[in-house]
């Protein structure tokens, strides 16, 4: 989105274990922990990474993010951060380990559930995606992140190194309906 000049916002709701200040390599000593409670200015805590994509990062790891993260605070930034982004994209944390991506589901405009194979089954995977739309939330679809062709028996693609050439071939589901998005 950003490289299609578009402002995007990526902020770190994983309250409990950030990791976008590692990935980005930034400091964490100021991100939306501190917004929420005031100790830190928007200015300050948002960081630019590259062009038309800013970073806030989770900040210090309170006692108790899901009371931070459900709370008016956290909502008024969210309604202010959509008046100058195209988009905010919120990193929160695993449905599994906190009710925070729920919460802060509700505060969004949708809900996009990215999975990991071996990590979450496609029928634990559909589960979620049930009750997070059975509770209110725009459930806009699924990521599957981290996919490893070679471990996987239902891939869609694998490639092949032929001649120091990489061809992708199709290779047809063992499923009988495929959902694209």
């Amino acid at each position: 989105m950003a490289q299609m000049e578009r402002q995007v916002l990526l902020v770190d709701a994983d309250l409990h274990q950030p990791i976008q200040h590692q990935i980005w390599e930034l400091t964490n000593s100021q991100g939306l922990s501190n917004l929420i409670v005031g100790q830190s200015e928007i200015n300050h805590a948002v960081k630019k990474v590259m062009a038309n994509l800013d970073v806030l990062t989770a900040g210090v790891v309170p006692p108790s993010p899901a009371s931070l993260l459900d709370s008016k605070r956290m909502a008024s930034l969210i309604q202010n951060f959509g008046s100058s982004y195209d988009f905010v994209i919120i990193d929160a944390p695993s449905l599994n380990v906190a009710a925070d991506a729920a919460t802060l589901g509700q505060m969004a405009d949708g809900v996009l559930l990215v999975v990991r194979p071996g990590v979450v089954d496609s029928v634990n995977a559909a589960v979620a995606a049930e009750i997070l739309e059975k509770s209110g939330q725009n459930v806009l679809g699924q990521v599957i992140n981290a996919v490893m062709p070679q471990n996987e028996s239902h891939s869609y693609y694998y490639f092949t190194n032929k001649e120091s050439d990489f061809q992708e071939h199709a290779v047809a589901s063992q499923n009988s309906q495929v959902d694209r998005f």
